[in-house]
């Protein structure tokens, strides 16, 4: 990871706390963790897939396909009549088996049918939200009619049991956090402690040189999407969670943030170079000024412009970078 923007994130830190006591109201802390731990996930596998050079551009809409088909199966009455709240668990295995089948398919084409990764993730970016679209009909599935079967029982496991796995806590520390984390430690291990994560920055660095050394470049490709399509399909869960409900239209934008995030944390877009731990701490700088600017009551007009300009820089230092040592 750069040391320098480990040293950026600190020096924004502190500028907040000095300037606004609001931000070191232990409330706001939670808060921005439960914020940035959404983003911070879909970050760790759009870092394995920008390493390689490629780009995935589904992960916003997979939120809401896996978050609709979570829904749909945790409301299922006779998945309830069975399973009781055991529900929670064969949903949520299904929202991550979705992920992780949109993340294959997509490096299915990228890998094997040698389609570019652009247009490959832009074409699933349009037909997971169309396919959300459909299955809702345009509307959230979330609080059952009280007239269907087992209603009172399965709304309780949705708003008090479900809700959990974002708005909890495991005392001071939001649950939605700890499995962030669990996500970036587990994430780095593997892209700097195993054969995989070599292979992944061989890949990146150049693909046909890695391919001459024995490197399996189909197999790493089709690993990098499955991997961001499985984290995306675990944030979704989470968002779900905190939603109370599978909501088609949501996860709008989130891949633009999660790319953002990688960019700011040092992974270069051209691939060969980055880290799981540079692309948390983008996040955490994305998450820190977002709030900031809330505190000091700036428009979200303006904020749309911030965000822009800061992931233009990134790019533009990383362009900078490239060439100097070109």
């Amino acid at each position: 990871m750069n040391p320098g923007v480990l040293i950026g994130f600190l020096a924004l830190l502190a500028f907040l706390a000095i300037t606004t006591p609001t931000f070191r109201q232990v409330s706001t802390i939670q808060s921005l963790a439960q914020q940035v731990a959404i983003n911070s996930i879909i970050a760790v596998g759009m870092t394995f897939v920008i390493i390689t050079a490629g780009i995935d551009l589904s992960v916003g809409s997979m939120q809401g396909l896996v978050g609709v088909m979570t829904a749909v199966v945790l409301m299922n009455p006779s998945l309830y009549g069975h399973l009781g709240q055991k529900s929670i668990f064969v949903a949520c295995l299904a929202g991550l088996a979705c992920g992780t089948l949109i993340g294959f398919l997509n490096g299915a084409a990228v890998a094997w049918l040698r389609m570019q990764p652009f247009i490959v993730t832009l074409a699933t970016m349009w037909i997971v939200r169309g396919m959300a679209e459909v299955i809702t009909d345009g509307s959230p599935i979330g609080i059952a009619d009280a007239s269907q079967p087992y209603a009172a029982m399965r709304n309780d496991m949705l708003q008090h049991k479900f809700t959990w796995i974002a708005m909890g806590y495991a005392g001071p520390i939001p649950i939605a956090a700890l499995i962030a984390l669990c996500v970036v430690i587990a994430g780095h291990i593997l892209l700097t402690r195993t054969v995989f994560g070599r292979h992944v920055y061989a890949l990146g660095g150049n693909a046909e040189a890695a391919r001459l050394s024995g490197v399996d470049v189909s197999k790493i490709r089709l690993g990098v999407y499955t991997i961001s399509g499985a984290l995306a399909g675990l944030a979704a869960i989470i968002l779900m969670s905190k939603l109370n409900s599978g909501q088609p239209t949501v996860g709008q934008g989130y891949e633009l943030y999660a790319i953002a995030a990688v960019v700011v944390g040092g992974t270069s877009l051209f691939g060969g170079s980055g880290s799981v731990a540079g692309s948390a701490i983008g996040a955490l700088i994305i998450g820190v000024i977002s709030i900031g600017l809330d505190l000091h009551g700036i428009s979200s007009f303006w904020q749309l412009m911030i965000m822009g300009s800061i992931i233009f820089l990134a790019v533009l230092l990383d362009e900078f970078v490239r060439r100097r040592h070109g």
